[in-house]
């Protein structure tokens, strides 16, 4: 059956002949949760011949009450006119979906709602979907109603003269931020105290169905501060580049220090920045046996995702790629690491992968059955607490969507350990341009010097190392004849992690 109030309210106006109106508040909020408010307003002469009616109308409100509906006791208002009221509360879009269901019953007045919610970067946009089908009385009686009645809605019509012209619905959509116009809206600017709203009206003579479409965005001020940081950083990147132009075009005359004999920034030890073997002979710690100062040890180290803390290098080629095959996705090896790479830039949200890649199914159910498939190096855990013993900041710099590389973050307890998470995904730029390191060098707040980059991928490493960063390239296996000068840090193993400098 119809929800009780709207049927209340028909009743109401047909038994009277007068007219009586049936207000629909959707509010959404930031999270995706919101809620949904009902309002029957009934004038003078409808109220009273409502409130002649006894028995079963008066149990109509409990079974609203019972499909979990709080309601609010009839009022009559300062024009005399008659109000109830019941709302309902939803916690996803799926549940809003449910709940416009139920307002409409078998009339379906609320037809196809839904509500989308998609974060980007910077910003989140949020849009309501739906058909007003106004479809007579008769849609809104059923077996139960005509039983209680002793007759059909109809006759009620031919009784007592009443009109679908008479039932008024008015839907206003309440939505976060700043109404997006880029969505085609229909309906009506509605302004009111808390913010604008989207509204739009019918009656139940209306024989045409009334298409609803609302959207807005609310902008991320973090995000936002994120992404002009990367810019500066970008800006800072390319003087550095003209600076070192203008040294090679400097006159031949003016002697530039040569490549040998500048300091490169040390890899020393992540495990113990102040390993005695550092320290010159009579033990002093001020020189060296090479007579130079001691080199303080790094005050952050930065660790990459995949193939560092994680043992799955490739997570595309190595898990993703196949998972979409599992699951049945026939788009190209190409076009998923296409819609990846926009993922980690913060173009494209995981939800939305899913789809372009044509796999169906909940996405955070999704989401954990491909995280499930990445698995921490062994010792990292260890690793990251010894530093941490120690004193020494963990931060990670990550090309991942930031979705994932949260989820995956708190599925394996490294919130405590790690501490900041630098991904592209929330910055909008990758490894190895320039910016995302000068965004690790500004939230860490220490200088380039004093930072430890751990990193799988050489070019990721010659681009920490050219601003100014220490280096050590995380490789089992590698050989110091291809590590490009950056020192080789083996394994994790508490028992034998020091990078091993390249000679």
């Amino acid at each position: 059956m119809a929800l009780r109030l709207v049927v209340f309210s028909i009743l109401a106006l047909l038994l009277s002949g007068c007219r009586a109106s049936t207000a629909v508040d959707v509010v959404v909020n930031e999270d995706g949760s919101g809620l949904v408010v009902v309002e029957v307003e009934l004038d003078p002469q409808a109220a009273a011949g409502l409130l002649d009616l006894e028995g079963e109308i008066g149990l109509w409100l409990t079974d609203v009450n019972e499909a979990g509906w709080k309601t609010v006791p009839p009022t009559i208002g300062d024009d005399g006119f008659t109000r109830v009221g019941a709302s309902k509360e939803f916690g996803t879009p799926e549940q809003f979906s449910e709940i416009m269901n139920e307002l409409s019953g078998d009339a379906q007045l609320f037809s196809n709602f839904r509500l989308i919610r998609k974060k980007e970067f910077a910003r989140v946009r949020y849009e309501v979907r739906g058909t007003l089908h106004p479809s007579g009385i008769e849609a809104f009686g059923d077996g139960d109603l005509a039983s209680a009645l002793e007759r059909s809605l109809e006759s009620l019509v031919a009784e007592y003269g009443g009109s679908p012209t008479d039932f008024e619905v008015e839907l206003r959509v309440h939505l976060p931020g700043h109404i997006d116009e880029t969505v085609d809206p229909t309906g009506v600017v509605y302004l009111k105290g808390d913010g604008p709203a989207r509204v739009w009206q019918t009656d139940l003579s209306k024989a045409a169905d009334e298409m609803v479409v609302v959207g807005s965005t609310t902008t991320g001020v973090a995000a936002l501060a994120w992404r002009g940081i990367a810019v500066v950083a970008a800006v800072l990147a390319l003087l550095v580049a003209l600076g070192h132009l203008l040294r090679v075009l400097r006159p031949s005359g003016r002697r530039a220090r040569s490549n040998a004999s500048a300091k490169r920034p040390s890899a020393r030890g992540p495990i113990n920045p102040e390993d005695p073997k550092s320290e010159d002979e009579d033990g002093d710690g001020d020189e060296g046996e090479a007579g130079t100062v001691k080199e303080e040890g790094p005050r952050v180290v930065a660790l990459d995702a995949m193939g560092v803390l994680y043992r799955e290098p490739s997570d595309i080629a190595e898990i993703l790629i196949p998972f979409a095959r599992e699951m049945g996705s026939t788009v190209s090896d190409e076009a998923i690491s296409a819609k990846a790479r926009a993922m980690s830039l913060g173009r494209l949200a995981p939800v939305d992968l899913w789809k372009t890649l044509g796999i169906e199914g909940d996405p955070n159910e999704l989401d954990d059955l491909y995280l499930a498939r990445h698995h921490l190096n062994p010792g990292v855990v260890n690793f990251l607490r010894d530093l941490r013993d120690q004193g020494v900041r963990v931060a990670c710099v990550t090309n991942d969507s930031s979705i994932w590389a949260n989820k995956l973050s708190t599925k394996h307890s490294l919130e405590g350990l790690i501490d900041p998470w630098v991904v592209s995904g929330a910055v909008g730029v990758r490894k190895p341009d320039a910016p995302i390191y000068e965004v690790l060098r500004r939230v860490t707040g220490e200088p380039a010097s004093l930072i430890l980059v751990i990193d799988d991928e050489l070019a990721n490493l010659d681009a920490a190392r050219d601003l100014g960063f220490r280096t050590a390239w995380y490789a089992p296996a590698g050989e110091e004849a291809g590590a490009r000068g950056h020192a080789i840090l083996r394994s994790f193993s508490l028992d034998n992690n020091e990078p091993e400098p390249a000679s």
